[in-house]
């Protein structure tokens, strides 16, 4: 009988113990686990494109992080477009010379050492051609200048007209005529900008801006997971149609293509990407995709690379500026540099 007794005390005494280590391994779950960030979006014009904006906070409200973030886009934009009378670059076309801060002296720095690690395949001061072409702002009126109009102004493009003094933080253009536009390199800049200012508010932040194909990751998708980005088929006239899909933990992508911005006269189409060597589109290339650790270094060197094109032999070369590239030119064909394929791997 006792013997029977003790049996069944056992049993209950186990099934206890079982019951609160659940309970217990239970408490513990509600404890240490965190629900999924609420992720906050908008969509607004501005850089002369459509700006995305997908942000969760850590610590502050995803709502007011998005509204911090679309404020500052604004606030740069108006600081660096060429067309804004009030901007540094507007009033360095205007006065020839300038005194500016720190920031704006990075940027004009940024852009004169992509212009010379590229072979002036990108250049900022391509502004007089871009002009005749109508690509120098999204109102202005398309067409195809003649050969004649653009050897007036091929004189005045080259980075070399640029004169940056850091010491006395001054900015000056070195030959009557040269204009500047830094549409291809201030929209990652400014999006690089965006992200670092979310971050000092709140390092724990997660998500990205997505700015005409120029995107910034600010964190992990939910704090631990990769970003799915897709690369647009150039070929394809639905958008939304992938060739490629990379997943991005951190840093930039950005993508060139002759899809972006462009228009068709007599059949031919004509797009953004201007050559400064010779003020015609580059016609070497379809799409560039370039990954970086910044927005601003992607977005360059995907105009760079675009205008060196597809058969540039020292592709490999650029990846020791921070860059890995993708590019697909005009038949298909595609070539990338050897560190591009480890984005394409979803587990890392």
């Amino acid at each position: 009988m006792r013997a029977k007794d003790f049996s069944s005390i056992s049993k209950s005494t186990v099934l206890i113990f079982s019951m609160l280590g659940i309970s217990l391994i239970l408490l513990l779950f509600i404890i240490f686990s965190k629900p999924l960030p609420t992720y906050e979006k908008s969509e607004i014009f501005s850089l002369g494109t459509y700006v995305r904006i997908y942000i969760a906070g850590g610590k502050v409200s995803s709502k007011n992080l998005l509204k911090i973030a679309e404020k500052e886009i604004e606030r740069l934009y108006a600081k660096y477009s060429s067309n804004i009378p009030s901007s540094v670059v507007y009033q360095l076309n205007e006065k020839r010379e300038i005194e500016c801060d720190e920031e704006s002296l990075f940027l004009f720095q940024a852009a004169v050492n992509v212009s010379k690690i590229t072979g002036d395949s990108f250049d900022p001061t391509l502004r007089p051609v871009l002009m005749l072409w109508g690509f120098d702002d999204v109102n202005s009126s398309k067409r195809v200048p003649s050969s004649y109009e653009i050897e007036q102004v091929l004189p005045f493009v080259s980075y070399k007209f640029i004169d940056i003094d850091s010491k006395n933080r001054k900015i000056k253009l070195l030959k009557e005529g040269v204009t500047v536009d830094l549409g291809g390199i201030s929209k990652g800049f400014i999006v690089d900008r965006v992200i670092d200012r979310i971050k000092e508010i709140d390092p724990k932040a997660t998500g990205f801006i997505d700015a005409g194909g120029d995107i910034g990751i600010i964190g992990p998708k939910f704090g631990n997971r990769p970003w799915q980005i897709g690369i647009r088929d150039p070929f394809s006239s639905d958008p939304t149609k992938l060739i490629d899909t990379l997943y991005i933990y951190s840093g930039a992508v950005a993508t060139s293509g002759n899809y972006e911005r462009y228009f068709i006269q007599n059949g031919t189409l004509y797009h953004h990407i201007i050559d400064p060597k010779t003020g015609y589109p580059a016609n070497n290339c379809r799409s560039c995709t370039v990954i970086s650790d910044k927005v601003m270094t992607a977005d360059a060197y995907a105009t760079g690379l675009f205008v060196l094109g597809i058969d540039n032999p020292a592709l490999e070369y650029f990846t020791k500026f921070g860059v890995q590239a993708y590019l697909i030119d005009n038949t298909g064909k595609t070539v990338e540099t050897s560190g591009f394929e480890y984005f394409r791997n979803k587990v890392k």
